[in-house]
């Protein structure tokens, strides 16, 4: 035992003075004789964790508590190291069980925070998170973490009260000047985070976290040519960081360099083939490759679902649930985009419009930041739960309460989707309908909403899921009370078309550039208006001009107009003659407006659901003959128009009256169908004759 004694004495001596390998070298000595030790355990643990090796911390720490499960230090530190190793369920266990022995650990409660918000717990990583600066309130990692905690939960002004105090605190500290940069970005002031994240570059230049925001913080300013050249320094200083490389791909999709967005998101899932997010990422930028068909990109999303939802535990609801047919049914909607967004605008109107007496509608919202249309759905919904800052388990625990039947997706694999929660089956019918135009790749999810323009029934083996056809189109629009008023065809006054694309930048792939290119050079003389935010920025519109050059067209024929209010985009319409059409990325509400300023939209209906979307706006307002079925149709559509006046302010003064008695205003008869839908699914359920 004396021997013992000497070793780990001799030891802390050479660990106290960063001699790390002589150090190591007695405890491991010590652990060979006694591998039982604490206190060896504990030391090599601490050992493990300076040497940047938490996965052995943990180990070492695991042992230690293993003998004394009541230590508080132990407990924390292995919580700690669990938290960096990438197991933050398991460390809320163990910091949990630290807090209960000693409530006011303040160290313990950081890190507690922390696991909260890893876990998606924001509200609770708040609560902790606040207690520990009330403990020691002139802490500024413990003020940063909250300014962290509070951001989590769209609290943007708490949140830069704190990171505020932090840099008062410690104005050198990088963390501090991120959280500062950070809280400025929640608040929309880009050009203030701009200046904090470089302040936090210069104090901490191997500071990742900064370089990435800084990279963020110039894309939401629309200077995404630099935010492009930041990120691509961070893969090339940290070539194995995912989140660069996830940056990276995100800036590359919005300046239209979609095979360079593909190629970093790959990396990033393959730094990170834990994160989801990363991964879904990729999908919904795979969608809209013309190098993908139906079968690649099933292959691609069953992928997804092996590595992200086939292990979760399946939900087991309490509740039995009447087989009666004619029942009213609970349909939950989930959606990230109760708001200002194609799917927002679409729903709005669905739901005001569906019948009380056949359905109970709940709304499980995502939305971040809530406007006059998350506002008017709530209105319209039956019931209305907010799962922004829920759990998985959370949600599916109130959606196992709620009793609902039908689940609908309106997410599919974009942004803040909550496909885990579908995963784990928390109602016995699911279903993906309007949101992402591809399989889900989720065998949980049973049934896609489709139509038979959209999805014709060559196209079922391109998903996971059964495709359920409606009866009518898939989509509908409200024409927007403030349009402005449709003007005289622009080609009349001039000797010109004009033809006009007011889609996302990252649509217009080099097989789309190409179209319109072919378009261009037939029409001579025409003129392409092309309106987006990022527009703005001056590289990205040089980028676009050597893209048209090297497709033959004169770059001075594009005009590049930046973002706008929603009726300054209407307007817009009242000086382009025709609309073309993105591909393989088809246009759905860009269609729809389009077509309500009484201007045609030429689209190429492709080999998969999204690219057939504008061909389904077209066809439920009885616009067939402007849906092309190849890249010369395409062509000879847009000539044809383009050589047609009369033809065209035809279009332009009858087209309200032809969409408002068309099927694609028809909110009440898509409501109608979705719920013939929903009845439908439910008697398949219970074996019943459909």
């Amino acid at each position: 035992m004396s021997n013992i004694r000497a070793l780990l004495d001799a030891g802390l001596v050479h660990h106290k003075a960063g001699r790390l390998s002589e150090a190591e070298s007695l405890y491991q000595q010590v652990r060979s004789l006694e591998p039982e030790n604490i206190e060896v355990n504990h030391l090599s643990g601490l050992l493990a964790f300076q040497n940047g090796n938490a996965v052995d911390a943990a180990r070492c720490f695991e042992r230690a508590v293993a003998a004394d499960p009541a230590n508080v230090k132990y407990l924390g530190n292995l919580g700690a190291a669990w938290l960096i190793s990438g197991r933050p369920d398991d460390a809320l266990g163990v910091l949990e069980r630290a807090i209960e022995i000693d409530p006011d650990g303040v160290d313990v409660l950081n890190n507690l925070a922390a696991a909260y918000r890893e876990t998606g717990r924001f509200s609770d990583a708040v609560v902790v998170a606040n207690r520990a600066v009330t403990l020691r309130p002139d802490d500024a990692e413990l003020q940063t973490n909250f300014a962290i905690a509070l951001l989590g939960t769209e609290e943007s002004d708490a949140a830069m009260s704190a990171a505020q105090r932090a840099v008062e605190l410690a104005p050198k500290s990088p963390e501090a000047q991120n959280a500062l940069g950070s809280a400025y970005l929640a608040l929309r002031q880009s050009k203030n985070a701009i200046r904090a994240f470089q302040v936090a570059i210069e104090v901490g230049p191997d500071f990742a976290d900064a370089v990435r925001n800084l990279a963020f913080a110039y894309q939401e300013a629309k200077r995404l040519g630099e935010a492009a050249d930041t990120y691509q320094k961070a893969t090339e200083r940290w070539p194995e960081d995912a989140a660069a490389y996830a940056g990276l791909a995100r800036t590359s999709r919005m300046m239209g360099h979609s095979d360079t967005a593909i190629n970093a998101y790959r990396k990033a899932v393959y730094h990170s083939p834990g994160n989801r997010r990363y991964h879904s990422n990729l999908l919904f930028s795979l969608i809209g490759s013309a190098d993908q068909d139906g079968p690649s990109l099933l292959a691609e999303h069953r992928d997804w679902h092996e590595r992200h939802a086939s292990s979760l535990d399946t939900f087991v609801t309490q509740q039995s649930r009447s087989d009666d047919p004619e029942r009213r049914l609970r349909i939950g909607y989930v959606s990230a985009d109760f708001r200002s967004h194609p799917v927002g605008r679409i729903v709005r109107s669905v739901i005001a419009a569906h019948d009380r007496a056949v359905v109970e509608v709940f709304c499980y919202s995502g939305t971040a930041r809530p406007d006059n249309i998350t506002t008017e759905t709530e209105a319209a919904s039956d019931h209305w739960r907010s799962i922004n800052n829920l759990s998985d388990d959370a949600v599916s625990n109130v959606i196992g309460e709620d009793e609902i039947d039908i689940l609908v997706d309106l997410s599919g694999h974009s942004a803040k989707n909550r496909l885990t929660v579908f995963a784990r089956k928390p109602a016995p019918v699911q279903a993906s309908w309007l949101g992402y135009m591809s399989t889900t790749g989720l065998t949980a999810i049973d049934y896609y909403i489709g139509d038979e323009t959209h999805t014709p029934e060559e196209f079922d083996s391109h998903f996971s899921e059964k495709v359920y056809r409606l009866r009518r189109g898939l989509t509908c629009f409200s024409p927007p009370d403030d349009a402005p008023p449709t003007g005289t065809l622009p080609a009349a006054s001039a000797d010109q078309i004009t033809f006009g694309c007011f889609g996302n930048p990252g649509k217009i792939t080099d097989a789309c550039l190409e179209l319109w290119a072919g378009v261009l050079a037939t029409v001579e003389g025409s003129r392409l208006i092309l309106r987006y935010q990022g527009y703005e920025d001056p590289v990205v519109c040089q980028d676009f001009t050597q893209r048209f050059s090297n497709a033959g067209i004169d770059p001075a024929r594009i005009d590049f107009e930046g973002s706008t209010d929603y009726r300054g985009v209407l307007e817009t319409y009242n000086r382009v003659d025709i609309a073309l059409d993105t591909y393989p990325y088809s246009g759905t509400m860009t269609t729809m407006e389009a077509l309500w300023m009484g201007v045609p939209v030429v689209t190429l209906a492709g080999n998969r659901t999204l690219a057939r979307q504008a061909a389904g706006q077209l066809s439920a307002a009885g616009l067939e003959e402007l849906i092309a079925g190849d890249a010369e149709a395409f062509v000879s559509v847009a000539a044809s128009l383009a050589n047609d006046l009369g033809r065209l302010a035809s279009y332009r003064s009858s087209m309200r009256d032809r969409l408002s008695n068309s099927p694609l205003c028809d909110v009440s008869d898509l409501a109608r169908a979705l719920e013939d839908a929903y009845r439908a699914m439910w008697l398949n359920h219970f074996g019943h004759a459909v």
